[in-house]
C-alpha cells in the first residue's frame, strides 16, 4: 500500500506520515474501501505484542480473517490500477 502510494502520489506525499494518514490516502486512492476498518487490523496487530490472553487472541485471530480478505481486495486494487 505504502510502496505504492509512494510511487503514484510522490514519496512527499507519504513519507513520515501516521498511519491513519496512509490509510486516508489509500481509501482516497481506492485502494481500499473501509479506512476505520484498516485502523482496527492496525489496532488489533498492535494488541499481539503487549497482551498475551486467550480472549484478546481469539480477538485477534477473528480481525486475522476479515484482514486477509481485505488484503487480498487490497492487491486486486492495485494489480487492476496497474494494468
Amino acid at each position: 500500500m505504502k510502496r505504492w502510494l509512494s510511487k503514484n502520489l510522490g514519496s512527499a506525499y507519504v513519507d513520515g506520515i501516521p498511519r491513519y494518514e496512509l490509510f486516508r490516502l489509500a481509501g482516497e486512492s481506492l485502494l481500499i474501501d473501509n479506512v476505520s476498518l484498516w485502523m482496527d487490523y492496525h489496532d488489533a496487530r498492535n494488541e499481539t505484542s503487549h497482551v498475551y490472553d486467550k480472549t484478546t487472541a481469539g480477538e485477534v485471530f477473528a480481525a486475522a480473517v476479515k484482514f486477509s480478505e481485505d488484503a487480498k481486495k487490497l492487491l486486486a486494487n492495485i494489480e487492476k490500477k496497474n494494468d
